[in-house]
Parts: C-alpha cells; structure tokens; sequence
C-alpha cells in the first residue's frame, strides 16, 4: 500500500502528488478496499490520505476518466459498479486491437519477439506453479505489453495502454476465477508457437479468440446493472 504522508514536504510537485493520489485510489479499488458503489467524500478521503483538497479533486478527475469513478449528479463522487455489458463491450474491443497489435508485432519482429515472450512466459508459469496470482498476472501484464510494445504503431499504442488501465478492475476480477490462470498459460504458449513459426496471420487470430473466451466468464461473474447506478 502506498502512504501519502511523507508527501506533504516542500518541494514535491503538484503533478507527482496528484499521480501518486491516482495510483494509491486505484490501488484501493482493485484489492476491493473501496467497492463498487461505495461513496467517496472528500473529507474522509483527505483524512484518509492526508492529502489537500486540491490534489484530491484532480486526483478524482482523473481516475474519473479512467473509469474506476464516477460522478453522480447531486450526489457526489462514488466507485464505479463493475457492470456486464460493459465488461463483453470491453473484451470485444481489446480482443480487436490487441490482435491487430499482434499482427503487427509479428511481421516486426517475429522470432526474436517470440524469445522475449518465452521468457516472461516461463516465468508466468513459475507463478503459476507456486499459486502466485500477483505475480502471475504481473508477469502476465508484462507478456501483453511486450506485444503492443512491438507492434510498431504509436497510436495503436497509446490506445491500448490507455484502455488496459481502463479494464484493470476488469481483468483482476477474471484472472481470480479458479482454473484461470492455468488455461491462461496454456493459451500463452499456443500464441508463442505461432510467432516462433512466424505466421503473423495465425498469431492475430489466437489473440483474438484467446481474449473473446473471456466473454463467457464476463457473463457468470459480473452483474448487468441498470438505472442511475449503471
């Protein structure tokens, strides 16, 4: 957990302090210490962090546009609700970009792409072994950002990058199923072999089934929410 205290010092700028407030509420949201729909007000957040009202309200902007907050009228500020249809929309969007990223990782860099990936892979699977889920979906961050590191598109880029903080709350909740993260590996290491034979073809259509199989879990965990709430 990230302490906010030793913060308040001269010279620590606005922005740093601002980012560190982001990544501490984050941080609170994805271990389920703030829940979904719970209320934040920023009195008790202050308290809680020991942090200004300033910094606080840009903080919230932010993690505002990032999808972990939402601003009800009249109401204030509250955690956002994890919802069904938001977490299929989600999938079928990432599924479309990263396999295009993956594509293009490929025809870039092809065998030695696969060598790095094999590499985050094996230690994905250590992980896994041991029943390490942090840092299995550590490891397992870093095996998809070496792919959209690789596609050679900025925008591309920067989309994806984007949108993955956009679904962290997403993701963490998929890769807690049990059984996840063991078909998790298996799928990685399928994607890997398809790279190593250079066919940049089948290596999209992996990445894209891989990420729409989730779609199926989306639909047993997450609520569909309507109303205000949504």
């Amino acid at each position: 957990m990230i302490y906010l205290k030793t913060l308040q010092k001269p010279g620590i700028l606005h922005k740093s302090l601002v980012r560190t407030i982001v990544e501490n509420v984050e941080e609170r949201i994805l271990s389920g210490e703030l829940k979904p729909g719970e209320r934040l007000t920023e009195f008790a957040m202050c308290e809680m962090l020991e942090v200004s009202r300033s910094p606080l309200r840009e903080a919230f902007r932010i993690l505002e546009n990032n999808g972990f907050l939402v601003n009800k009228a009249r109401r204030g500020m509250f955690v956002s609700t994890l919802t069904r249809k938001e977490a299929i929309d989600i999938y079928t969007i990432r599924a479309s970009l990263e396999s295009l990223a993956t594509f293009l990782a490929v025809q870039a860099r092809g065998r030695e792409l696969a060598r790095e990936l094999r590499a985050v892979h094996d230690e994905m699977k250590s992980a896994v072994a041991r029943g390490d889920i942090d840092a299995y979906s550590s490891r397992n961050s870093a095996f998809h950002e070496v792919i959209v590191s690789a596609c050679g598109n900025d925008l591309l880029i920067e989309m994806l990058r984007r949108f993955n903080i956009q679904t962290a709350r997403y993701r963490a909740r998929i890769r807690s199923v049990k059984g996840r993260p063991e078909e998790s590996v298996r799928k990685h290491e399928e994607l890997i072999n398809s790279i190593e034979s250079g066919d940049a073809a089948l290596a999209e259509k992996i990445s894209r089934e891989s990420i729409l199989s989730n779609i199926s879990l989306i639909i047993e965990i997450f609520e569909d929410v309507k109303g205000e709430d949504q």
